[in-house]
This record gives structure tokens, C-alpha cells and sequence, in this order.
């Protein structure tokens, strides 16, 4: 299975390793489907942690941990937030 947005599976990896990254390529798809659909465009970083998570580097709540520090560090300070 190939994506748009991470990296290939290596060569190498054992059946049982080829299964778990394609597993975890699916989820991070399917996040960054879903996050494609709001307001903020993708960036870079957001994709790099969610390659970690695909290649195993990361889990997925350290993925997800991350992505939220960085849209954090990214967003507006809470002072200047309107109500909605």
C-alpha cells in the first residue's frame, strides 16, 4: 500500500513487520484525512510526526502528542482566542 504523504516501507522488513507498518500507515492516512479537513493547512512537522509513528519511531499518542505541542506552539496566544 502506497501513500501520498510518508515514506515507503524498507525493503527489508519481515511479514510480520510489513503488516504492522502498513497498519500504522493506514491510521496516519486516515489522520491526515481527517486533519485536511480543517482550517490549517498540513506543515511539515505535523507530517514528520506522524512519519515517526508509521515507521515506529513513535507511538501513536507520542505522534499525536506532538502534533498537538506543535499546533499549540503555532497557534494564537490565548489572550488574543475570541469566543465562538
Amino acid at each position: 500500500m502506497s501513500s501520498n504523504y510518508f515514506l515507503p516501507q524498507p525493503s527489508n522488513l519481515e511479514p510480520e513487520q510489513h503488516a504492522a507498518w502498513a497498519r500504522r500507515q493506514y491510521v496516519a492516512d486516515c489522520a491526515v484525512t481527517f486533519l485536511a479537513t480543517k482550517t490549517n493547512p498540513l506543515d511539515s512537522a505535523v507530517l514528520a510526526h506522524l512519519q515517526d509513528y508509521v515507521a515506529g519511531a513513535a507511538t501513536l499518542g507520542q505522534a499525536i502528542g506532538r502534533i498537538v505541542d506543535h499546533v499549540a506552539q503555532e497557534s494564537q496566544p490565548f489572550g488574543s482566542l475570541q469566543a465562538s
